[in-house]
């Protein structure tokens, strides 16, 4: 295999990384682990990002190494860097999420193959030239495996959840392994019906396990209480379900509620709104989308029971499935 073939495949090789890079920014990949991985970033930037630049950073140098040699070196380094960085990838999906995400594992082997292709380049190079310094070799190999360890450790250190940030937007027994996720709309009527059951076995529910409250918008106007609600899920925990019962209660007549609005809704309850950065809001929505996804939750009200060590999950739907009785032997039963 002559070097012209090695830069080809290695060129259509790095546009099938960008392809799959922007693909991850779809929901094309619905799989648990796609939804999971796609809530870390790496030092607050998401990780279809990431991807993107990497590999558009890769085709303009490989682009700029055709014409000027001195470019090289960076291709050599830039692929090092991101084996390094796909490996703490790997080992995220493998022993952290425990599930993996097709879109990442095949960039990941994208990243892999490249770099097997510059390894038999290299060769192939050194034996055109027949000369080979040793001394030189051997401090090229060794720049090339502290940028694979750089790209490591930057990427270990760097991934996280936004949740990791500071915003719990959780109720009941934190660090439990069964989740209960609730997904209502605040126009949705049904969901009003089944608040009364909810409210009922909370408090039973939350010795047990951790509750989650997620809007899921089936109504344009329901994203007007969205910020609202996530601000009162986060900062007002303790009076939380009194807010939740305020914002339905305002929901009824204003489904375009002004600050006032909400803010003469929640006096009665002594709190006073504390409004949530785009950023957060937009994270924890992202989120919300990521858990619909991932459970298949196309209506509301919908209550999905999941014991994350176990991967056992009960998901109820509607007003005649969505009972206190139920939800407690949901809860139970996936325990």
């Amino acid at each position: 295999m002559t070097v012209n073939k090695l830069r080809i495949i290695s060129a259509l090789l790095t546009m099938t990384g960008l392809v799959l890079a922007a693909l991850s920014w779809t929901d094309l990949c619905s799989f648990m682990g796609c939804s999971e991985a796609h809530e870390y970033r790496l030092f607050g930037i998401s990780l279809q990002l990431v991807g993107t630049l990497y590999f558009c950073i890769l085709a303009i140098t490989m682009l700029l190494s055709t014409r000027f040699s001195s470019f090289a070196p960076l291709v050599n380094l830039t692929l090092a860097s991101g084996a390094g960085a796909e490996l703490a990838m790997l080992h995220l999906q493998k022993n952290v999420i425990q599930a993996w995400c097709p879109l990442c594992v095949g960039i990941a082997a994208v990243v892999y193959l490249l770099c097997g292709f510059a390894i038999i380049g290299a060769v192939i190079e050194s034996r055109e030239i027949k000369t080979m310094n040793k001394g030189m070799l051997f401090s090229r190999t060794l720049l090339l495996i502290v940028a694979a360890l750089a790209g490591f450790a930057v990427s270990f250190a760097g991934i996280k959840k936004p949740e990791a940030a500071g915003l719990d937007a959780s109720l009941g027994k934190q660090g439990s392994k069964v989740e209960v996720y609730v997904f209502s709309d605040w126009l949705c009527p049904i969901c009003i019906k089944v608040e009364p059951a909810l409210e009922a076995v909370l408090p039973q529910i939350e010795k047990r396990a951790k509750v989650r409250f997620i809007d899921k918008p089936v109504h344009k106007e329901s994203m007007n209480f969205v910020p609202y609600h996530l601000s009162f899920l986060v900062n007002e925990k303790p009076k939380y379900i009194q807010l939740r019962k305020a914002l339905f209660e305002l929901a009824k007549s204003n489904r375009n509620p002004s600050l006032q609005d909400v803010q003469t809704a929640i006096a009665p309850l002594g709190v006073t709104y504390k409004q949530l950065s785009f950023m957060d809001v937009s994270q924890m929505m992202a989120q919300f989308q990521a858990l619909a996804t991932e459970y298949k939750v196309t209506g509301t009200p919908t209550v999905v029971v999941v014991n994350n060590s176990s991967k056992k999950s009960k998901t109820l739907v509607g007003g005649r499935d969505i009972t206190a009785d139920n939800l407690l032997k949901a809860v139970k039963s996936v325990e």
